[in-house]
């Protein structure tokens, strides 16, 4: 499996994770948010000519969203960042939602701002600081539980997804691979996928290569590598439809046409012509 992880193969670890933080809360980080019912896309349109992603956006049970943000270092511009993605939010959707963003801080971090004064806008989120749990700790005290046998109820589970970003002796990366190894030794099917696309998901941008090769490693013969996969597999015959498609356009065919012989839907091939006019 490649070391990158690609946006599709991403978006399958989010909905892993999203749905079995249904109807759960991060309340014990003292975020007495109500439930959460669901994910909202984290890809957001962007004025540049790329696009940007925020970290997760979860759609919550009274109709608000909760934007979380894992940072593990601070700096001036992350709260101008935080402000855009906020606003591009807004403006995404249709609905007129009410955005609570909370940003994790990784157990190095002391302290950070929570409010940004630009004059007629004052922008503010919430901090959650790692440095206040015991990664050591806590790891052994799950791993005595998984060592037994045990179950692990909804906050160890949550924990287990945080735990790379507590404070520690070890540095993120080696917590990111023992946590993920303790994951996986989870005897519950979807407690295991649950806590393992998690760990990927909050640790991924904070990663080094190396030690992202060591994650997909742990990943091997596991549920999600073959997700990731079959989604790799798809995502190479939709780029070579592609291909066709451009061709069959340079060439003067109609739209309908490209459409059968390609599979595409018509809204891709059109979108296909428009960047060839």
């Amino acid at each position: 499996m490649d070391t990158e992880i690609t946006r599709n193969s991403n978006d399958i670890l989010m909905k892993c994770m999203a749905e079995n933080f249904k109807d759960k809360t991060l309340a014990f980080f003292g975020l007495p948010t109500a439930r959460i019912v669901g994910l909202s896309p984290t890809a957001l349109p962007a004025i540049e000519a790329r696009e940007t992603r925020t970290d997760t956006v979860f759609l919550l049970e009274d109709q608000t969203l909760l934007h979380l943000e894992f940072q593990t270092t601070v700096s001036k511009e992350d709260m101008k960042r935080f402000l855009l993605y906020d606003a591009r939010i807004t403006n995404r959707e249709k609905q007129a939602w009410i955005i609570n963003t909370a940003v994790i801080y990784s157990g190095n971090i002391q302290e950070a701002p929570e409010l940004l004064d630009c004059g007629s806008i004052l922008y503010r989120v919430t901090n959650v600081y790692m440095k206040d749990y015991d990664g050591d700790a806590e790891y052994k005290r799950l791993q005595q539980k998984t060592e037994v046998g045990e179950s692990l109820d909804d906050e160890d589970l949550i924990k287990l997804v945080f735990l790379p970003l507590m404070k520690s002796r070890s540095p993120i990366e080696e917590q990111a691979v023992q946590s993920l190894e303790l994951a996986r030794r989870l005897k519950d099917e979807k407690q295991r996928i649950f806590a393992m696309s998690g760990i990927i998901v909050v640790t991924d941008k904070h990663l080094s290569e190396e030690y992202k090769r060591h994650l997909l490693e742990v990943l091997k013969m596991t549920q999600i590598e073959q997700w990731i996969r079959e989604e790799g597999r798809e995502e190479g015959r939709k780029k070579s439809r592609e291909e066709i498609a451009r061709a069959a356009l340079k060439e003067g065919a109609e739209v309908e046409f490209v459409v059968k012989i390609t599979g595409l839907d018509k809204q891709t091939v059109l979108k296909l012509k428009e960047k060839l006019n």
